[in-house]
């Protein structure tokens, strides 16, 4: 099991840690009830096939507001960022990884810190697979306009985390 700074420790008993090809293979095929977020090592990570149709990479505008929005400076995210290519439907703001920061913020899922520590790579490596619940919500960090996306499709990636 990858080391979990201080922040992650704490209130995250619906995390679990994966070892291997196999178990993420087998959660790959089939899908888990529920969405879930799982630790993996980052040699596991690069091995997880991720469906990267529709994922482009952030510009360095929208970097920085994510990295403002954690409170860290943006050469210390652990990236390349990738997000899905969307928009909001209500004020048309192009989706980006702080929607899905800031909607697992305002709903209590996680905080600032401990996302701040994944984001950075402090916090280890981790990986949420889409469960049949077809996914977590996500709002747009503009407006709060629901973005809730269908599909089998990875939804965002960087380095020390991303969606299967």
């Amino acid at each position: 099991m990858v080391a979990v700074g201080a922040a992650l420790r704490e209130g995250l008993s619906d995390m679990h840690a994966l070892s291997s090809d196999d178990e993420i293979g087998r959660l790959l095929r089939d899908r888990p009830s529920e969405t879930r977020t799982y630790q993996v090592t980052s040699d596991l990570a690069g091995r997880i096939p991720l469906d990267a149709t529709g994922l482009r990479r952030m510009n360095e505008a929208e970097l920085s507001e994510l990295a403002e929005y954690l409170d860290v400076k943006v050469d210390q995210l652990r990236g390349p960022f990738r997000v899905v290519e969307a928009a909001c439907p209500r004020c048309d703001r192009r989706v980006t990884f702080l929607d899905f920061v800031k909607t697992a913020i305002d709903s209590g899922a996680h905080d600032r810190v401990q996302l701040a520590e994944v984001l950075t790579g402090m916090g280890g490596t981790w990986v949420t697979i889409r469960g049949r619940d077809g996914g977590r919500p996500v709002s747009c960090a503009n407006c709060g306009q629901s973005l809730r996306m269908p599909g089998d499709y990875s939804e965002y990636s960087s380095s020390s985390y991303a969606y299967a």
